[in-house]
């Protein structure tokens, strides 16, 4: 039941991705994947976060455009790192849930930019990263991406943790005995 859950839940934030980014200029700074990623992997499971960051980045690559599978490794990436980082640290706190947000949106994006770069991609395409066309424009762009994916988080967190209710429990109760007993 859960897998299914994650399943819609990635196929919905990519529809959304792909509906807002056409009507609205902010939306294509947000990735709405990568956040579905960083929520599941921080329930503290390294295999169910990576792979619903291969899920997510691959269907981001399919859907957005671009080489196919850059995005499904660099969300996996960022998958098993915050997971890792939720079984060693508490990352229950809300503050402490956006600040990982944004680590994993200024990683992914430069991970992501890396990876067009070590691949030879002179261009990367407008779609996937608006407006990173030299050093300056990327640093405007990272930092935009982390603003847009941890604002877009106070809200998609809230809604998520409704659709995991179930698992949201559980986590906080593990979390609970683990550190605080």
């Amino acid at each position: 039941m859960q897998t299914l859950k994650i399943a819609l839940t990635i196929a919905a934030a990519l529809f959304l991705q792909l509906l807002l980014s056409k009507f609205l200029v902010a939306a294509r700074y947000v990735d709405l994947a990568l956040l579905v990623t960083v929520y599941i992997s921080l329930q503290r499971a390294p295999v169910k976060g990576m792979l619903t960051g291969l899920a997510a980045g691959l269907g981001g690559d399919i859907v957005i455009g671009g080489i196919l599978g850059v995005g499904g490794f660099s969300n996996t990436l960022i998958g098993y790192i915050i997971s890792l980082a939720s079984v060693r640290f508490s990352l229950e706190n809300r503050l402490a849930r956006l600040g990982a947000v944004a680590l994993a949106s200024i990683a992914n994006t430069l991970l992501f930019v890396g990876l067009y770069l070590m691949l030879e991609q002179n261009r990367i395409a407008e779609q996937v990263l608006p407006l990173a066309h030299n050093w300056a424009q990327l640093g405007r762009t990272v930092g935009y991406k982390a603003l847009a994916d941890t604002l877009t988080a106070l809200v998609l967190f809230i809604i998520l943790d409704r659709v995991f209710y179930e698992e949201t429990t559980a986590r906080r109760m593990a979390i609970k005995r683990r550190f605080y007993e």
